[in-house]
C-alpha cells in the first residue's frame, strides 16, 4: 500500500504548539512530511515552569536529534529524596549511584527552555512552519482532506490533523463535544525561585518530594541562561474549585495557608517565588478513541493526567513519536491513526489512572503522626515499591511502537 505522507504535497495540520504537537511536527518534518503548527497565542511566552523528563520521554527526543541541547539546559540533582513535610527528615528513592539510576534518570528542565530547543529545531527542518495568532474554532472532513478552521483568520486544508491544543482542545470538541471534567478534590501551585532566595544550607540540588497529611509539594532545580532556579509544585486536598486554568495567579498568604506548620524550607521556598500560580486539577473522562477519520488527539487533549507520577509531558512525546511512525509507514491516513488509537490508549489511560492512584499514596493520614510515618515513608518508597511504581513507565520504548 502506498504511504500516502510520502508524497510531499501532502500536508499535516497540528494544531498546539505545546511540547506535543513540536514534538509532532519534528518529527514529521524530519522525514519529509510538511507541516503547519497553528498556535492560539499571540506568543510564544516565557512560563516559569519546572518540568522533568524522564527516559521514556528523553528518548524521543534524543531521537528526535536533541540529546545534546537537552543536555545542555538540564541541572540534574544528586538524589531524589522523600521529606517529611514538618521535620524534613529525608528519605532517598534513588542517587546517581543507585542500581536503577540509569534506568531513571530524569532530566530536570524549564519548560520555556525545551519549548524552545523544540522550537530551534523546527525551523532550522521545516523554517516558517508554526503560525501564531490562529485560534482553531473547528473543522470539516472530507474524503480528498480536512479542512481547519481559525477565528478570524483563513481557513487550511491538509490531510490529516492533530489536536495538540490541551485540555480545553477545540479538535476534540469537534469530535466528540463537550467532555465531562471531574474536579479531584485537589487544588495545585506552583512557582519559580532564584537560587539566591533559598538559604545556602538548602541549596544542594536535590529532587525533593515533602509528603504529609493532606498535601504534598515537589521541587528541584532549573537553569535559564545561567541562572539557577528551584521550580516547584504543590497539590493540596479542596473541596470547591471553579477554574481549570494552569496560569491563573494566587496569593501567598492563601499558599502560606495551606502549608502551614510545614518546615521552614518549604516555607522560604514558597515566600521566594516572584508569582504563585494557582489551578484546580480535573481530569475528563475516557475517550472511546483517539481518532476519528482523519484527526487525532495527543497528549492533554486526549489523555489529562494529575502531575502525581510526573509524566504527562513524557506521554506527550510518547504519542508524538508513535503517531510519526504510523503516518509514515505503509498505510493510508486512517488506517494508521486507527493503528496509533490501538497502540497508544490503554497505555495512557493506564499511566493517567496510575497517576491518580498516587494521590492517596502522598496525603496519608500516617504522615501526621512522626512514628508512624517514618513507617509508612520507609514502606511506600523501599527501592522494590519505586521499582514497581516506576519501572513499567520508563522502560516503555516509543521508538519500536507502529514501526
Amino acid at each position: 500500500m502506498v504511504n500516502e505522507m510520502a508524497n510531499a504535497k501532502n500536508k499535516v495540520v497540528i494544531c498546539g504548539a505545546g511540547m506535543g504537537g513540536l514534538a509532532t511536527a519534528l518529527g514529521l518534518a524530519r522525514k519529509g512530511v510538511q507541516v503547519g503548527v497553528y498556535e492560539q497565542a499571540p506568543a510564544h511566552r516565557e512560563l516559569g515552569a519546572g518540568l522533568w523528563i524522564s527516559i521514556n520521554g528523553a528518548r524521543v527526543l534524543n531521537d528526535l536529534g536533541l540529546g545534546s541541547e537537552l543536555e545542555k539546559i538540564n541541572l540534574p540533582p544528586v538524589d531524589r529524596v522523600v521529606r517529611l513535610w514538618n521535620t524534613a527528615q529525608a528519605w532517598s528513592v534513588y542517587n546517581k549511584g543507585a542500581e536503577n539510576s540509569n534506568e531513571h534518570t530524569l532530566y530536570m528542565v524549564l519548560r520555556y527552555e525545551l519549548h524552545r530547543i523544540l522550537l530551534q529545531a523546527l525551523e532550522q527542518v521545516q523554517p516558517g512552519s508554526v503560525h501564531l495568532d490562529h485560534k482553531c474554532i473547528g473543522y470539516d472532513e472530507t474524503d480528498a482532506g480536512i479542512t481547519v478552521h481559525f477565528e478570524g483568520k483563513p481557513s487550511v486544508t491538509a490531510d490529516a490533523l492533530i489536536g495538540a491544543d490541551g485540555v480545553h482542545s477545540k479538535v476534540r470538541q469537534r469530535m466528540f463535544g463537550e467532555v465531562t471534567q471531574n474536579f479531584t478534590n485537589a487544588i495545585a501551585w506552583r512557582g519559580l525561585v532564584p537560587i539566591e532566595r533559598i538559604s545556602e544550607k538548602y541549596r544542594a540540588p536535590m529532587a525533593t518530594t515533602w509528603v504529609g497529611p493532606t498535601a504534598h509539594i515537589t521541587s528541584y532545580p532549573v537553569q535559564h541562561n545561567g541562572r539557577q532556579f528551584v521550580s516547584f509544585s504543590g497539590q493540596v486536598d479542596s473541596q470547591q474549585w471553579e477554574q481549570e486554568s494552569w496560569s491563573e495567579p494566587g496569593k501567598l498568604e492563601e499558599c502560606l495557608r495551606d502549608f502551614d506548620g510545614w518546615h521552614e524550607q518549604v516555607i522560604e521556598m514558597i515566600s521566594g517565588a516572584d508569582v504563585l500560580y494557582k489551578w484546580g486539577l480535573f481530569v475528563r473522562d475516557e475517550l472511546p478513541t483517539w481518532a476519528r477519520g482523519r484527526a487525532a488527539l495527543v497528549g492533554d487533549a486526549c489523555h489529562s493526567m494529575v502531575p502525581y507520577l510526573g509524566q504527562g509531558v513524557n506521554l506527550a512525546f510518547e504519542d508524538s513519536c508513535v503517531l510519526v511512525n504510523v503516518l509514515t509507514g505503509d498505510q493510508d491516513i486512517e488506517s494508521a491513526l486507527r493503528q496509533y488509537d490501538v497502540l497508544r490508549r490503554d497505555r495512557g489511560y493506564k499511566v493517567a489512572r496510575a497517576s491518580m492512584d498516587m494521590l492517596r499514596v502522598f496525603h496519608h493520614a500516617d504522615l501526621g503522626n512522626e512514628e508512624r510515618a517514618r513507617n509508612y515513608i520507609e514502606k511506600q518508597w523501599s527501592r522494590e515499591k519505586v521499582r514497581e511504581r516506576y519501572d513499567w513507565i520508563v522502560s516503555y520504548n516509543a521508538l519500536t511502537v507502529g514501526v
